[in-house]
Parts: C-alpha cells; sequence; structure tokens
C-alpha cells in the first residue's frame, strides 16, 4: 500500500513538472535579424535611441557583442543560413547568394526553384536547396505542424531561409512593382498580406532626417546638410531597399501578421522571423552618407520599440522570447583605398580564368579548363578533364601555383589541401565551402583588394569586410547578463532550441558553455 502511494505521488510530481514545463513555455518567438548591423555603431548612435527599443533590449537581455561567423565570404545568405540552422555553409549549402550552376553555367539564386511559381512575382523561389533543417522547423515538428511560422525581409534570400522548409507564410519585397511577395511553394497567400499590398503601393513617397541634424553629430563631423529622397526610376524598389524606409515597411507588415492572425494567442509557440536594413545607402560609400546611417539606426529603434509595445500589449513581454542579431558584414566602399594611397586593387577575374586557360594549355594541351566564374571562385570543365584522362589533383596543383602568382591574392584553397586535421585558420575557410556549389579552387585577397567579375565595369565586385556583430536574446526565462568572449553565430540556434524547449536542428552540435 505505501509503495502504491508513493507511485501515486511520483507520478503525480512528474505530471506537475510536465504541466508547468508546457507552461513555461514561450507563446511567440520573435527572431529579427538586421542586414550588416554593427556592434560598435550600435552602441556609437545610443544618443540617438528612445527607453523603448535597442536600450531595452540591451538593458534586458543576454548580451554577446562579439559575434562573428565561424567562415569566409559572408554575405546576407551565407549569415541568414547559418542563424536559422545552426551550421556553417559547409553543411547547410547555402555557400552564398548566387553560385554557378555547373551544369547551365549560369549564375542561379540560393532560393531559385523552377518547380514553384512565384505569387505577385514571376520568379519561382523555394527553401530546396537549403540542406539542414532549421529552428522554425523544429518549431514547426515540436507543435506537429500547428505552430504559425512567418518569415518577412525586404529579400526573397532572407525571408526563404529564415523561414526554413516548413513556414507558413514567407514574404519579401519584389524589385520590379514593389509588391509583397510570395511563392507557391507556401500556399494560399494570406488576405491580411493581399490588403497591405493594396495599401503599399510600391516604394514610400520619401525619406528625410527623423531628428534635427544637429543631433546627428557620432561622427564628429559639423552638422550636415539634410537629405530628403523620393523613389521613381527603374531600379527605385532596389534603392528604396537599401533605406530606413524599408525597416518601417516591414514593421508595419510584421504588425498586421500579429493583428490579423493568432500568433501567439494560445499554448503553441509561434514564431515570427523579420530581416531589416541596415547597410549603406545605394552602395555608396558610409563616408558620404554619415546622416544617413545614423538615421537608418535611429528609425530601426523605433521600430524595434514599436513591435516591443505591441506584444507587450497583446500577448505580454512575458509570454515572448526575442532573438536579436546581425548578418555580420559591411559593403565597403571600392575606391577609397587608391584615393588615399592605402594598398588595394582589383582582380578581374575574366581576365584570370583566359590566362590560367592559356597557362594550362601549354602544359596540357590547347582546351578550356575552367569554363566559368563566380565571385572568387573558379569552376573547372570536370567533363573535358575526364576525357582528356588529366589527373584532375595535378591540374588544380598547376592552377595553385599559376594564381599564387597573381597580384593582390593571398592564398589559394581547394577541397584538396582542406581534407584531414586543420588548423583553425584552414578549418575556417572549409566552413565556407559546400561540394554542391562551391567551385573548384577559391581565392583568398590581400587586405584591401577586390573582386571585379567583368573586364568593363565592376558592378559586380566583391567587396565584403565581416565586423563583430551583437546577439541579443531577450524575454522570457533569459537572465540580463553580458558575455563579453567571441561568440560564434551558431550558438543562437542552440540557445533558442533550449528556451523553447525543442530539439537542436540538426548537425547543431555546437557546445555551450554557459
Amino acid at each position: 500500500m505505501r509503495i502504491n502511494t508513493l507511485l501515486i505521488a511520483l507520478f503525480c510530481s512528474l505530471q506537475a513538472l510536465v504541466a508547468q514545463d508546457r507552461i513555461s513555455s514561450p507563446k511567440l518567438y520573435l527572431n529579427i535579424v538586421v542586414d550588416q548591423l554593427r556592434t560598435d555603431f550600435l552602441y556609437e548612435f545610443s544618443g540617438l535611441y528612445g527607453e523603448g527599443g535597442f536600450k531595452r533590449l540591451l538593458s534586458g537581455g543576454r548580451v554577446y557583442p562579439n559575434a562573428y561567423y565561424a567562415f569566409e565570404n559572408i554575405d546576407r545568405a551565407s549569415a541568414t543560413a547559418t542563424l536559422s540552422t545552426g551550421t556553417n555553409p559547409y553543411v547547410n549549402g547555402i555557400v552564398g547568394e548566387r553560385w554557378l550552376d555547373r551544369n547551365t553555367l549560369r549564375t542561379v539564386s540560393c532560393v531559385e526553384d523552377r518547380k514553384y511559381k512565384g505569387v505577385y512575382s514571376i520568379s519561382p523561389f523555394a527553401p530546396t536547396k537549403l540542406k539542414a533543417i532549421t529552428i522554425t522547423d523544429e518549431i514547426k515538428r515540436a507543435s506537429r505542424g500547428r505552430a504559425l511560422v512567418c518569415s518577412i525581409a525586404p529579400d526573397e534570400d532572407a525571408a526563404i531561409l529564415l523561414g526554413g522548409h516548413a513556414a507558413d507564410i514567407v514574404l519579401w519585397k519584389n524589385n520590379s512593382a514593389g509588391y509583397w511577395s510570395s511563392s507557391s511553394y507556401y500556399g494560399l497567400y494570406p488576405q491580411w498580406a493581399a490588403d497591405f499590398n493594396k495599401q503599399v503601393q510600391g516604394c514610400a513617397v520619401k525619406w528625410e532626417p527623423l531628428f534635427a541634424t544637429t543631433d546627428y553629430d557620432n561622427f564628429g563631423e559639423a552638422a550636415p546638410e539634410p537629405f530628403l529622397y523620393s523613389y521613381d526610376g527603374k531600379n527605385k524598389v532596389k534603392e528604396y531597399k537599401t533605406t530606413a524606409c524599408i525597416n518601417d515597411e516591414v514593421t508595419e507588415l510584421a504588425l498586421s501578421f500579429l493583428r490579423s492572425t493568432e500568433a501567439g494567442k494560445d499554448d503553441v509557440t509561434d514564431c515570427l522571423s523579420i530581416t531589416y536594413y541596415a547597410g549603406n545607402v545605394n552602395g555608396k560609400p558610409m563616408e558620404e552618407r554619415p546622416l544617413e546611417v545614423q538615421d537608418i539606426y535611429a528609425r530601426l529603434d523605433r521600430n524595434i520599440s514599436t513591435l516591443l509595445k505591441e506584444l507587450d500589449g497583446s500577448i505580454g513581454l512575458e509570454n515572448v522570447v526575442i532573438s536579436f542579431s546581425s548578418t555580420g558584414y559591411v559593403m565597403e566602399s571600392g575606391d577609397g583605398g587608391a584615393k588615399y594611397r592605402l594598398p588595394s586593387g582589383t582582380i578581374y577575374m575574366e581576365r584570370a580564368l583566359a590566362l590560367l586557360n592559356v597557362y594550362l594549355s601549354a602544359i596540357f594541351g590547347k582546351a578550356d579548363y575552367v569554363e566559368g566564374v563566380n565571385g572568387a571562385q573558379l569552376y573547372f570543365n570536370n567533363r573535358l578533364i575526364e576525357k582528356m584522362k588529366i589527373d584532375k589533383k595535378e591540374i588544380i596543383s598547376r592552377s595553385i601555383e599559376f594564381l599564387k602568382s597573381l597580384d593582390g591574392v593571398e592564398e589559394v584553397f581547394t577541397i584538396y589541401n582542406l581534407s584531414g586535421t586543420l588548423s583553425p585558420e584552414l578549418q575556417y575557410a572549409k566552413n565556407g565551402y559546400n561540394a554542391s556549389c562551391s567551385g573548384d579552387v577559391w581565392l583568398r585577397l590581400l587586405p584591401g583588394w577586390k573582386i571585379a567579375e567583368s573586364t568593363l565595369s565592376e558592378t559586380n565586385e566583391v567587396y565584403r569586410t565581416p565586423v563583430m556583430f551583437p546577439i541579443v536574446i531577450f524575454g522570457q526565462g533569459v537572465e540580463p547578463r553580458v558575455v563579453e568572449e567571441m561568440t560564434p553565430a551558431n550558438i543562437l540556434a542552440a540557445e533558442m532550441a533550449r528556451l523553447l524547449h525543442i530539439r537542436r536542428p540538426n548537425d547543431n552540435c555546437l557546445r555551450i558553455y554557459r
């Protein structure tokens, strides 16, 4: 009798713990990623912020101010995929926004899939090239499909990669008419988004400073002239998406989602992922647009404050967990080095390809052994090499010798020298490689050098600089503190899985030390 009583008591205790765990699960996970936001600017511009946005997150959350990506050639897509999966491109398959398709020698988008149709767009997109499971996929799986998952971003790659494979709603602003678009992959387009498209009609009318220009003094310059931008012409949407206006619009669309759906209204954890922009304006160097850059951060602070206020009123921030992070790079000006007599230069990849083919032809017989380039990567004609019965390792070795002799090349990598036990530096290079889409050989340039794919222009230049960025985790179950150590971006998926009481995405095996 006594044993039965003890068993019943133990069973009741376990049931109480299970119930308590269910109650403690957040009702909503808000995932905010800001393209090109950097830690130094976030703190430097704090005089422009109110109390309800950045300051609230930084003071009330767990803050990792020195986060980084553990691979090379970071861009918006590779960073976003890493945040959402907790894995590097070597595993998740997203090495960049675009790469060369070996079968067609056509540059393709990382989210292109012609089996699907665009909605409010003619472009076919889907997450099928993403090889790893995302934290949002695990949210759907843990809830047996009941969780509502929505992702909103200015560009399709960020929206789709943050949404994952199992998202319900994924929206991005297309570059033609400026409508918020989606894909047939996600099923029916939501009516609230269609209503929003009717209201927006392309781009905002204008963008001008939020405050008096004398308030924007973080770079020590004299009070600059106020700016006023309006948007028209062929590339107006692309230009618009590099301004503070796109962040205002993303916020409004996010509010429409929260007010028009049942997200956060029950005990199932739903997810809203949104992407903002904090980079340079229309590709102009930051030094030429200091007022605009500061205004982007100031307005972004207001956007964050608006979202937090909405969630506090409708769901209660005590029922929400929020992550805030960045893509961890900035687009740099391509001409500043020469202007100030700094070490710099340009490698024209078309020219390098042609010269390499001439060099290899002199050794192995006349042929086009390298058939394409994309950024700093070269793609070899594997069918030709096999047909001519040439040892590929030998032709790669000869190519490395030649490419290392080019001005501006610091190192040349190939999968053959990235196998076995690697140094941290070589592992860093390997993490950004994936056999399905990376080139056979890729270059690391000296500081200050850039890539131009065309010899006629430098419009396709590759000149991204990694920067330290913050990861902030805020809300239910999070104790405020600052972690000053260098922190890999992979930590975010692991930490969110812990807070949401779900398993980590597959291959996210990073050990977390608390």
